[in-house]
């Protein structure tokens, strides 16, 4: 089988992701237009458009001068650029490999980005100066996030070059599973969310509100710069697919040569790696209501938010045992850090049947960490009694009892909190904090094949729920702060005592169940005084 030199796999590379951008974006669009039952776009039509507009002739504004004209090009050279950085095919670093690290890779995209606002500005349009304006202002808020997600990958390899992180994965499969790792994909996704205007901008490539901060700086283009910087669009969003699932999450699958066979493969896995990215945006895009413009702030902080989090369990992790990927480390690691964050989502919540919804997810994914105790044989089978009994209760029971007794007294959906959502967040994350540094010290038995590191995520959720509980004066969510605190006792008793007898665990949710019956009775005696179903009206009550 030929070997290609590595200048001309370099070069593979770059051709590879112009190439496959396009495609990308319109198996995307295409799948959105499924889920949403309408016809939608061929898969195709990205190569369509950009081709009718190459054959277009370009239309300049009054005041357009020779930044707008070149605008449209320097950006997609810088683009084009990138892969030339990242480890898109192979594992090994590329001639210029070494150039730029993840810092360096993030100041190109910027400058693209920067000089397409110079050419609204110099456009003289208003609509493309607003849209200029919005992403400035709004990208101001990603930097950190940025910054705090190299810190974490410097932190772990002494380097923030991306293909010596990926290589450090593929060393260590468990750093994948790692709090702070998995926190920071988090914050990462939440980035690339924003950057390719999928969340929360209104709709990606729509011209309503939101699509004003994309569109708009594009309006006053045509011809050859409109395809180029639809182009450019698109490889961006490849572009940081790939930095997604090449460095940070699945570094593997790429050629570990220049064999002919083995690049061709590289390309055909990385197009499958974006589709997987794809269709969980597709997923979330479609599933969630979108953010309204004053929003776009606390969605970005939020990320931030988490890369703090994840710098500062990283630094403050403990150094247990879970030094060897297991079935077991990973559910309870992935478990503890799912449930951490959804809790998290339900303090910036300000809906009940958001909540309660968050609440069911969280329970299913409890009753999962159940049975891969189980089956990997860290647990007795009666946890398999033990998860079906969580399903049935805390996913669907108690979710839709309570959503039947508060809609019978037509409570209020919305629910008040003492403080702001990005303050509640912000003090979770120094509980969480606190969790860490506070177990640090602690090494509980011999066993160094439990995931222990997942032991301080679970307290953080204790704590976070108890703030859910203090910080919302309301009946339904203190009782919801109540039953999220009985899923993170679980998630930790698993971790830290896998065989426990299964007649705890029932006890634990016997608890629960004597919870949700009071608060049904609260809540139709507070409905028959006719007051609100709040809990700080029984201070009246008592004088």
């Amino acid at each position: 089988m030929p070997i290609l030199p590595d200048w001309a796999v370099q070069v593979l590379q770059v051709v590879t992701i112009l190439a496959l951008a396009p495609l990308v974006s319109g198996v995307i669009a295409r799948a959105e237009a499924i889920i949403q039952q309408r016809r939608g776009p061929r898969v195709l039509q990205p190569y369509y458009d950009i081709f009718k507009l190459l054959g277009k002739e370009t239309v300049l504004p009054a005041p357009a001068g020779p930044l707008f004209r070149a605008a449209p090009y320097a950006s997609f050279a810088a683009y084009a650029t990138v892969p030339l950085l990242i480890p898109a095919l192979t594992t090994f670093p590329l001639p210029l490999g070494y150039m730029a690290d993840f810092l360096g890779v993030g100041l190109i995209l910027a400058l693209a980005s920067f000089a397409v606002s110079l050419a609204a500005i110099d456009s003289g349009s208003p609509y493309a100066q607003l849209g200029s304006s919005r992403l400035r202002s709004f990208g101001a808020f990603n930097e950190p996030t940025v910054i705090f997600v190299t810190f974490v990958l410097a932190l772990t390899t002494h380097t923030d070059l991306p293909y010596a992180f990926g290589a450090t994965l593929r060393s260590a499969t468990v750093q994948v599973l790692r709090p702070s790792h998995l926190l920071m994909l988090a914050a990462f996704f939440m980035l690339v969310l924003a950057e390719t205007g999928r969340i929360p901008v209104a709709s990606h490539g729509g011209t309503l509100e939101f699509g004003q901060i994309e569109e708009g700086r594009v309006a006053e283009h045509s011809g050859p710069g409109l395809a180029f910087l639809r182009w450019g669009s698109s490889v961006k969003q490849l572009l940081l697919f790939t930095i997604l699932m090449n460095v940070l999450i699945a570094p593997w699958g790429m050629a570990g040569s220049g064999r002919v066979d083995a690049v061709a493969l590289a390309i055909a896995l990385l197009f499958v790696k974006a589709l997987a990215v794809g269709a969980v945006v597709v997923v979330i895009e479609s599933s969630f209501a979108k953010l309204r413009l004053y929003k776009i702030p606390e969605f970005t902080v939020a990320s931030f938010l988490l890369a703090v989090l994840a710098v500062v369990i990283f630094l403050f992790q403990p150094a247990f045992g879970d030094l060897h990927l297991s079935v077991f480390g990973a559910a309870a690691t992935i478990t503890a850090v799912a449930v951490l964050l959804l809790e998290l989502y339900m303090l910036r919540s300000q809906e009940i049947w958001e909540q309660l919804r968050l609440y069911a997810l969280g329970s299913t994914l409890v009753a999962a960490l159940a049975i891969a105790t189980a089956a990997s044989g860290h647990g007795s089978s009666s946890l398999y009694v033990l998860a079906a009994a969580t399903i049935a209760l805390k996913a669907l029971l108690f979710p839709q009892g309570i959503r039947f007794v508060l809609r019978r007294l037509d409570a209020e959906p919305r629910v008040p909190t003492v403080i702001g959502a990005p303050s509640a967040i912000l003090l979770a994350i120094v509980v969480c904090a606190f969790a860490f540094i506070a177990l640090r010290p602690v090494h509980i038995g011999a066993e160094s094949a439990l995931p222990l590191s997942a032991l301080p995520i679970a307290v953080g959720g204790v704590l976070t729920a108890f703030l859910l509980m203090v910080l919302r004066p309301y009946a339904p969510s203190q009782l919801l702060g109540f039953l999220v605190l009985e899923n993170a006792v679980s998630v930790a008793s698993l971790v830290i005592a896998p065989g426990l007898p299964i007649i705890l665990a029932l006890l634990l949710l016997f608890d629960v169940l004597i919870g949700v019956l009071v608060f049904v009775v609260l809540v139709q005696y507070l409905a028959v005084a006719r007051t609100a179903v709040r809990t700080d009206v029984l201070n009246r009550l008592t004088g």
